[in-house]
């Protein structure tokens, strides 16, 4: 009898003794998944690209040429190619770059009397780019099906205008310093694939433009800001 209260009370000893060891193994197992969770990294790659409309921003430059000033109000709205590359560090921001081309076209021709007919006299075309590019800071908020990032970003804007007076071509260029914002919400249409509207607003300035070499001001400062609405597909690594 007393050999059997002895094992009992040793095996009662031991157990007791084991278990701080067992919760000091089962506590530092938790804090290694839970380090292991707070330490997980983020490589994640986004590239979209999408085409839309694009409206001009500011006030129309007034020439009281009647030509000239319907000519520049006709060149307010284009057709706006946009695209994003952005890698995330974190699992809601991360770095990229974004570039958007804007193009219009317009033109108008003005008519006089010769004798008993209408004759065309003058007639103007216009074919103008802009093209923003810079690095950007972006953010991601998702969930299973749907996938929002915002990004803001500086960069250079490049201004090519072509124009043609009665045949007579005049090139025009100018480089300056803007901003970019956009807001992107996307649809995921398969694993690693999505499709959305990108709403984006390009901002900048300029008061004087080269033509043909030589630096002509404006009166009054040109405004190169553009709203975009474009849709989108976009390849995502995660």
């Amino acid at each position: 009898m007393k050999t059997t209260i002895i094992s009992l009370v040793i095996v009662a000893v031991a157990t007791l003794s084991s278990l701080p060891v067992h919760s000091q193994i089962t506590d530092a197992a938790s804090q290694h998944e839970v380090e292991y969770q707070g330490d997980t990294k983020y490589k994640d790659f986004r590239i979209a690209v999408g085409v839309g409309y694009a409206h001009r921003l500011g006030a129309n430059q007034t020439t009281y040429n009647y030509l000239v000033d319907e000519l520049n109000k006709n060149l307010r709205q284009g057709f706006a190619f946009d695209g994003d590359v952005q890698y995330f560090f974190k699992k809601k921001w991360g770095l990229g770059l974004n570039t958007n081309l804007v193009a219009t076209t317009a033109s108008i021709g003005g008519y006089t009397v010769k004798g008993d007919a209408w004759s065309p006299w003058l007639r103007l075309d216009e074919r103008e780019r802009i093209l923003y590019i810079g690095p950007t800071y972006v953010t991601r908020i998702e969930t299973d099906r749907f996938l929002l990032v915002t990004s803001l970003g500086v960069g250079p804007i490049f201004i090519w205008d072509k124009m043609f007076v009665s045949g007579v071509e005049a090139n025009a260029t100018k480089t300056t310093f803007g901003a970019n914002a956009g807001l992107s919400g996307e649809y995921k249409i398969g694993s690693k694939m999505g499709a959305g509207l990108k709403l984006a607003c390009t901002v900048g300035s300029i008061g004087s433009m080269n033509f043909e070499g030589r630096s002509v001001k404006s009166n009054e400062r040109i405004s190169v800001s553009h709203f975009m609405a474009s849709l989108f597909l976009s390849f995502r690594t995660w």
